[in-house]
């Protein structure tokens, strides 16, 4: 059940002591050989000069104005109705473009969380998503992100998530299920909601990826079915109380300002067997549902703007200390090191994206927002 899974850094409680190694990166999601797409995304044409003309900013979905909000659901929308090019055989999730996006979180989920690949592979991922929304579906905006300390106060009370058919859909329909229990020591109360989200451009919609347990993220597996379709719906249990607690002002600031990559990652990603989720798992927990879930969030529309804001606050500490812009926490491949791996420097190669792109990209390719792939800024910096 969504309401009594462990925060993603208390999950190393479930780990078992017969830890198996991680399976290396095949071509989990190797192109379906019938599909026809275009390959824009695996070309390294990268060197495109990035200045003032060129640049584009991030912005405040919040901000945005009602048709450009409804212009970027729409592009999401648009996305979920092209054909997936994942072989659905094997990945039966897989049920349009969209969902493709999904599965390969869930694939790498192990690579690229609690590591050092978290920021950049996330980075890479969130810009691939965004470029498939303006080369496939036509987006022409700018690409939004969740200021979730701003809406911190109450959720429900902004534009985001009010529900309209300007928003990134509203809350559950309201499912008392009870505190929600995320460690022997830690639990947080019901949010306000907890049932499937039934308002706004993404009602209805299923999310056909069942929950999976955060001790796969050590285990090197996933479990048996992981990726059977299954007719779920969206859900969301908005959290006044988590996002009061760890997403608002203050712990956006300290991070931006913290004093090297470790304690940028630390005030990231919290302490383990402590009360702290910290901001990034505070976000997933203040929207509920399967955003509870480190494996399956990626499922729900919201997760591309609230990882834009987890990249925001990354970029905000780069900018913030430029001498330690290239630095990063000296931490490995895996989640916590489980099981042991090589420390990854800027010359590492990253985990691939799926067929999005599998050429081989260093760690220092996707460090500078304005350099390697990409040319963009944020409409303003965390200080």
């Amino acid at each position: 059940m969504l309401n009594s899974i462990l925060p993603f850094v208390a999950a190393t409680a479930l780990i078992s002591s017969s830890l198996v190694s991680a399976a290396p990166f095949s071509s989990h999601e190797a192109r379906n050989p019938s599909a026809q797409w275009s390959d824009w995304g695996q070309g390294k044409e990268w060197g495109q000069p990035c200045n003032s003309e060129t640049i584009r900013t991030r912005v405040d979905f919040n901000k945005m104005a009602p048709a450009e909000r409804k212009a970027y659901t729409d592009a999401v929308k648009c996305l979920m109705a092209q054909p997936s090019q994942i072989d659905n055989a094997e990945y039966p999730v897989a049920v349009n473009r969209y969902m493709d996006y999904a599965t390969i979180h869930v694939n790498r989920t192990q690579h690229v969380h609690l590591d050092a690949f978290f920021l950049t592979w996330h980075r890479y991922f969130l810009w691939l998503y965004e470029s498939d929304l303006r080369e496939t579906c036509g987006y022409k905006g700018a690409f939004p992100y969740w200021d979730f300390a701003s809406t911190a106060s109450n959720p429900t009370a902004f534009p985001i998530f009010d529900g309209s058919e300007y928003s990134m859909s509203g809350n559950g329909v309201y499912n008392n299920t009870g505190p929600i229990v995320l460690g022997p020591t830690l639990s947080i109360p019901h949010g306000s909601g907890g049932g499937c989200v039934t308002t706004g451009p993404f009602a209805n919609m299923v999310a056909p990826i069942k929950y999976i347990d955060p001790s796969y993220l050590f285990n090197g597996t996933l479990p048996d079915g992981a990726f059977d379709y299954n007719d779920i719906c969206l859900m969301r249990d908005l959290n006044a109380y988590v996002s009061q607690t760890y997403t608002n002002e203050a712990e956006l600031v300290a991070a931006a300002h913290a004093a090297n990559a470790s304690q940028f990652e630390y005030l990231l990603n919290g302490v383990i067997g402590s009360s702290s989720l910290g901001i990034h798992s505070g976000a997933h927990f203040s929207v509920g549902g399967q955003m509870d879930s480190i494996h399956v969030s990626a499922q729900d529309p919201i997760w591309y703007p609230l990882h834009t804001m987890i990249d925001k606050v990354y970029t905000s500490w780069q900018i913030n200390y430029p001498e330690l812009a290239n630095t990063l926490d000296g931490s490995t491949g895996t989640a916590l090191n489980v099981p042991p791996s090589p420390v990854v420097t800027l010359n590492t190669t990253e985990p691939d994206w799926g067929y999005f792109q599998m050429n081989p990209i260093q760690v220092q390719e996707l460090i500078s927002t304005t350099a390697g792939p990409f040319c963009y800024q944020y409409d303003n910096v965390i200080s």
